[in-house]
C-alpha cells in the first residue's frame, strides 16, 4: 500500500513550484481536477502538491480535492507574499499558523500552540531571516505602500498573500493543521508596478495570456523593464525560501510528523 499522506500543500503559481520543486521528491504527477497534482516526499514524510493558480477560490479548491484524493494529515500553504511589516526584507520568510481577512475568525488553542512550535523552528534558522506571524489573505494584489502601512495598522500581521485563508479554512474545517511558509518579494515601503498587466495575467489560466502580456509590452516598454524588476525580485524569495527548506527540512520535518 502507498503511504498515507503526511502534508498537503497548495502552491499558487507555476513558477513558485518551479523553485521549490528541487526540494521535493517527486514520484508520481497527475491531473486532480484540471490542476497540477504531484506526489512524493518532503524528507520522510509522504507530501502531496497542488499548483492551484492565484486566489482564494483557486486555493479553497484545490484544498478540496486535495483532502479528498489524498486525506492529508495537516495543510500548508507554500509561496510568495508580501511584507506589510517595514521591517521586513525581499526574501525574508514567515511562517504562520492562521490568517486573517475581514471575517470573523476564531484563533485556536492548535493555532497558537502551533505558532510556538514554529518559532522553535525560526530560532534554530540560523542562516536565514525567519519570522513568525498570522497573515492576511486579500481578495487582490496590495500594491501600494500606503495601503499596506493601512492594513499593518489594522490587522497586525506582518505578510499579505491572495490564498492562504481559503486553505486555513478547509483545514480548519477538517480539524486538522495549518501552516504557512512564505517568501517576501515585495516590501511594505515598495509600490508593485504595471498592475494593469501583471493582475489579470496572474488571474488568467488561458495560454492566450502570454502573446498578450508580450503585446502590452511591445505596446508600452517601461513595462518591460517593471517585469524584469518583477521577476528578478521573485527569484530572490524563490531561492531563499528553497535554501531555507532544503536547510530546515530536517526541523520542519520533526514538526510536521508530530501534526
Amino acid at each position: 500500500m502507498p503511504s498515507p499522506i503526511q502534508i498537503g500543500i497548495i502552491i499558487a503559481l507555476p513558477t513558485e513550484w518551479g523553485y521549490f520543486r528541487k526540494v521535493f521528491h517527486v514520484h508520481q504527477e497527475q491531473r486532480l481536477g484540471g490542476c497540477r497534482h504531484y506526489m512524493g516526499r518532503f524528507g520522510r514524510l509522504p507530501i502531496s502538491v497542488v499548483i492551484s493558480g492565484v486566489g482564494k477560490t483557486n486555493a479553497r479548491t484545490a484544498a478540496q480535492l486535495l483532502c479528498e484524493s489524498d486525506r492529508p494529515s495537516a495543510l500548508v500553504s507554500l509561496g510568495y507574499a508580501g511584507a506589510l511589516n517595514p521591517e521586513l526584507k525581499r526574501g525574508d520568510i514567515v511562517l504562520s499558523s492562521y490568517c486573517r481577512n475581514d471575517e470573523e475568525i476564531q484563533v485556536t488553542a492548535l493555532d497558537q500552540n502551533l505558532s510556538e512550535r514554529l518559532k522553535a523552528v525560526a530560532d534554530e534558522s540560523h542562516e536565514h531571516h525567519v519570522y513568525v506571524s498570522p497573515l492576511y489573505t486579500a481578495n487582490r494584489i496590495i500594491a501600494r505602500h500606503e495601503e499596506k502601512r493601512q492594513l499593518y495598522d489594522r490587522m497586525h500581521t506582518d505578510i499579505v498573500d491572495m490564498e492562504s485563508f481559503a486553505v486555513y479554512q478547509i483545514a480548519k474545517s477538517r480539524g486538522i493543521p495549518f501552516i504557512g511558509i512564505h517568501a517576501i518579494t515585495d516590501t511594505a515601503e515598495e509600490d508593485i508596478p504595471a498592475l494593469e498587466i501583471i493582475t489579470p495575467f496572474l488571474m488568467s489560466k488561458s495560454l492566450m495570456r502570454y502573446p498578450k502580456i508580450f503585446w502590452d509590452m511591445a505596446r508600452r516598454p517601461k513595462f518591460a523593464w517593471d517585469l524584469a524588476l518583477l521577476n528578478h525580485d521573485a527569484k530572490v524569495a524563490g531561492r531563499n525560501l528553497t535554501h531555507f527548506l532544503m536547510c530546515n527540512s530536517p526541523n520542519l520535518g520533526s514538526l510536521m510528523a508530530k501534526l
